[in-house]
């Protein structure tokens, strides 16, 4: 509860919708919810906090390119009059595409991510994170590899937390055999 409910009561509601338009996939999620202070005192009675999220994702088959974009948010705020500027965004989105050369496939993937957090007192400046990843997969007899590169960079526009300018690159290896 971003009110400061101490004991707190949630309703919410959410709707969600699949279909498939020839060679495309869609899917929407749209939800929200409240909490509501339940001590039964009059003054933490007037704290609230609601939530509302949304999402949506496009995935289309083509053969062997299969492209896919996502997009989410999510954002919070508290409901007293003392806390009316208390507020939480996040939102992320990634497009790529996953690509077949016969029985091996290659993955691309880039991203971002926006986290913020306003106070009482300050409207914070977003924190982002970037990504990208690419990876690739092959059938060697009875033995699959997978191999995956990535990437994650950080930027902190108030440059109140170490995240700032953070960055980080991984590799990863997979071999299984099956028989």
């Amino acid at each position: 509860p971003l009110d400061g409910e101490a004991s707190h009561i949630v309703t919410g509601f959410g709707l969600s919708f699949s279909g498939t338009f020839g060679p495309a996939t869609v899917g929407l999620t749209q939800a929200s919810a409240s909490s509501a202070d339940a001590t039964n005192d009059a003054d933490a009675g007037k704290l609230s906090t609601s939530w509302s999220t949304m999402g949506v994702g496009i995935a289309i088959d083509l053969g062997d390119i299969d492209p896919f974009i996502s997009y989410g948010t999510v954002e919070g705020s508290a409901g007293s009059a003392a806390n009316s500027k208390v507020k939480h965004a996040h939102s992320g989105n990634e497009v790529g595409l996953t690509y077949a050369l016969g029985s091996d496939t290659i993955t691309l993937l880039v991203g971002s991510m926006e986290n913020q957090f306003d106070t009482a007192d300050t409207v914070d400046k977003a924190e982002t994170t970037s990504i990208m990843e690419v990876g690739y997969a092959t059938m060697i007899g009875p033995a699959s590899l997978s191999i995956g590169y990535g990437t994650s960079t950080k930027a902190d526009a108030d440059k109140g937390t170490s995240a700032d300018g953070y960055s980080m690159s991984d590799l990863d290896v997979a071999l299984s055999i099956s028989f």
